[in-house]
């Protein structure tokens, strides 16, 4: 089992940008512009690629990890997130089933800003090099005025490499459905592909993994897509205790108005592992 403590979880650097060509969906006038979120929950995809966890044989390989923080003086701020991964492998390791949650929920000068929860899960199919995957996620956003987010769709990924140190690179294609429900009562259901490329290197006490997501809807490639990605760092300080960096970025071409259509986060935590 795995224990991630985010002891230093207050974000060292965020950033929002909001193109000039972002395409908008109508919002009610109040709708303010909101802070970055935290990584994982509120960028479509969890803080670590959750099949980092997979295990070979049998087994169950659980992670969590929870980070708070409060400032206060010009601006007073509240700060709460929780991510936890798990995943279940069987039948010598041929079938798994990976899950992430994640949840954040952040206060500006009294004012709610971040209310964010993502409930993924992919379960697989694994041969050789292929893996065939199904997949079901449930999304939630106050940054982004989702009200709820269904996603379901199936997929097939290809190893390109791995290596005895557990370096590797793979990708993937799904193929997506996806129903949004906005504020204030946007309703829309697209077909999407969904392209990944996923990676880790290790070198010495350190790993770097990076995982990227690009999805443009089935019948309107350069108009309607999202793109979200992170790259997490860490250093092995000794056996059971880490240094870890991640940063987040999410991107969605049409997104809600006077909502940010991108968001980044940067975050400094350490990992500590309980166990193999």
């Amino acid at each position: 089992m795995t224990l991630l403590l985010a002891l230093l979880g207050a974000p060292l650097a965020r950033a929002q940008g909001v193109a000039d060509t972002a395409r908008t969906a109508p919002a009610d006038s109040a709708a303010t512009q909101a802070a970055a979120p935290s990584a994982g929950a509120a960028g479509g995809l969890p803080a670590t690629e959750f099949e980092t966890y997979a295990v070979d044989g049998q087994g169950v390989r659980y992670s969590a990890a929870l980070t708070g923080l409060y400032t206060t003086g010009t601006v007073e701020r509240v700060f709460i997130s929780t991510s936890h991964t798990a995943n279940l492998a069987f039948k010598g390791g041929r079938w798994l089933v990976p899950a992430a949650l994640g949840f954040s929920y952040g206060k500006q000068d009294g004012l709610l800003r971040e209310r964010e929860l993502l409930l993924l899960v992919t379960p697989a199919y694994r041969r050789g090099r292929y893996k065939f995957y199904s997949l079901g996620q449930a999304e939630y956003s106050n940054l982004r005025a989702i009200d709820g987010r269904l996603v379901g769709g199936l997929g097939v990924g290809y190893q390109l490499y791995l290596d005895t140190l557990r370096n590797e690179l793979s990708a993937s294609y799904f193929l997506l459905r996806e129903e949004t429900r906005y504020r204030p009562g946007l309703h829309r259901q697209v077909l999407r592909n969904s392209l990944r490329l996923k990676g880790q290197y290790t070198r010495g006490t350190a790993t770097l993994s990076g995982l990227v997501y690009y999805q443009p809807a089935a019948t309107d490639f350069r108009g309607d897509y999202r793109v979200n990605g992170t790259a997490a760092l860490a250093l092995r300080l000794s056996h059971h205790l880490s240094l870890a960096a991640t940063y987040a970025y999410s991107f969605e071409s049409i997104n809600v108005e006077g909502r940010a259509p991108a968001n980044a986060n940067l975050s400094v935590g350490f990992t500590y592992t309980a166990a193999k």
